[in-house]
């Protein structure tokens, strides 16, 4: 007695082998086109990152040096307050002296953890 299958078996051997079928000629598509896109991403790929670290040194320096130099700032006024309150200056003279309010009063350190 002889059984005959066809080509195409359902249930889940069928499904596999379909699935296998698939993905092995979608690799052999993204393998081809892969090669392209590796080709324009060689010849490009220079030219964008000479332009991102152009534009970032360019805006993000500066920034930086704003940002320390602030820090530096609020060190020297932390330090002219700390001498003045050891003088008999209250809070409200040193604000009135244009001293900034967060050199005035450290912040909580619930605070910095926002």
């Amino acid at each position: 007695m002889s059984i005959e299958t066809s080509k195409r078996s359902g249930g889940l051997k069928g499904f596999l082998r379909e699935t296998g079928a698939m993905l092995y000629a979608g690799s052999v598509l993204v393998r081809e086109k892969g090669f392209g896109a590796l080709k324009v991403g060689y010849a490009y790929g220079g030219q964008l990152a000479f332009s991102l670290a152009t534009v970032s040194m360019v805006v993000l320096m500066p920034l930086l040096f704003e940002i320390a130099r602030e820090g530096q700032m609020l060190e020297v006024e932390r330090s002219q307050i700390k001498d003045l309150k050891s003088r008999g200056y209250s809070d409200r003279q040193l604000q009135e002296m244009g001293f900034c309010e967060n050199a005035i009063h450290t912040p909580s350190v619930a605070s910095l953890k926002a």
